[in-house]
């Protein structure tokens, strides 16, 4: 399962974390992974000064938790400003890293850091990288840079779930799908299909239009063990609609 949650921010402009872990519970994934989570940081909208983190451990203990943010900064009181990718496990995780995506000069006045969580899994004895990650929004130069460098991060067998902040028919979908790095799950589970809608469709400020740019997306070698991916278009509890792959799994 993979969804932006606005931190806790749904699309009535109210920040509230039991509604995003009430949907979690009703789908009860194996793996999540959620971005914009958010540590000490009161200026975002609606928001105080929550450490989602703890919110996030406290309330599913059932997961390993591994945390990547793409904002960290130092606050007068010692505590640390963080903005980023969330990954949660009911199986273990072997080993993860945060990754650092490319920041070249932008051509916006406005951009992000941004960051990838990559885990090594192991499902039934054996092992799965899954990345999560939340792709530039401001900045097109940045984004392509992002795409490309998403391209060569990882060895199969891999899945690759996110906001990736494009739509599938722009230039940087185009360019992740080319090269046989990495397949698009909705191809494959729901082939000839447009792709369902994952933000704009409970009337939040953003955007003004319906359209998908959070995705999952899997290694050449594991298209066979896709069975399906779903959105989930009934929560209004984040401006964006959580994304659930489901695989196939040897035990």
């Amino acid at each position: 399962m993979s969804w932006n949650v606005q931190w806790g921010r749904g699309a009535d402009c109210r920040v509230d974390w039991q509604r995003i872990l009430a949907e979690i519970r009703r789908v009860a994934p194996d793996i999540v992974i959620l971005q914009e989570v958010a540590q000490h940081y009161p200026e975002l909208p609606d928001n105080d000064d929550a450490d989602q983190v703890a919110i996030l451990s406290t309330a599913l203990p059932q997961y390993h938790g591994c945390y990547a943010p793409g904002i960290e900064e130092g606050r007068a009181d010692g505590r640390r400003k963080r903005f980023g990718n969330w990954l949660g496990s009911r199986h273990p995780i072997r080993a993860w890293r945060s990754v650092a995506l490319p920041a070249p000069p932008a051509t916006t006045t406005q951009w992000l850091p941004r960051t990838a969580v990559v885990a090594a899994i192991e499902v039934a004895n054996r092992m799965l990288t899954v990345v999560g990650t939340h792709l530039e929004y401001y900045c097109a130069r940045q984004r392509m840079a992002q795409v490309e460098a998403l391209k060569a991060l990882v060895a199969p067998p891999a899945v690759l779930v996110g906001d990736l902040n494009f739509s599938p028919q722009s230039p940087e979908y185009r360019a992740l799908a080319e090269g046989g790095h990495w397949v698009d799950a909705w191809t494959v589970a729901c082939p000839g299909k447009a792709h369902a809608h994952t933000v704009g469709l409970h009337g939040a400020p953003w955007p003004d239009h319906p359209y998908c740019c959070d995705y999952a997306w899997v290694t050449p070698d594991l298209v066979a063990q896709v069975v399906a991916v779903e959105v989930c278009r009934e929560t209004a509890a984040s401006d964006h609609q959580p994304v659930v792959l489901t695989l196939s799994w040897p035990e």
